[in-house]
């Protein structure tokens, strides 16, 4: 999956992933750079997200 840092995705996670401070569930989607994105899968795996869509 290619990112633009720069973009904005609605993400869906397959499970909790713990970023910094904060928790972030599966339950809802939830807004995020792609940035932060990359970084979540950095750290966690690509299978920590079941989906991105960017906006």
């Amino acid at each position: 999956m290619t990112l633009d840092p720069s973009a904005t995705y609605l993400v869906k996670l397959a499970r909790p992933v713990k970023l910094g401070p904060f928790t972030h569930g599966p339950l809802n989607e939830i807004e995020m750079d792609g940035a932060t994105l990359a970084r979540i899968i950095e750290q966690e795996g690509e299978e920590a997200v079941d989906y991105a869509r960017p906006l």
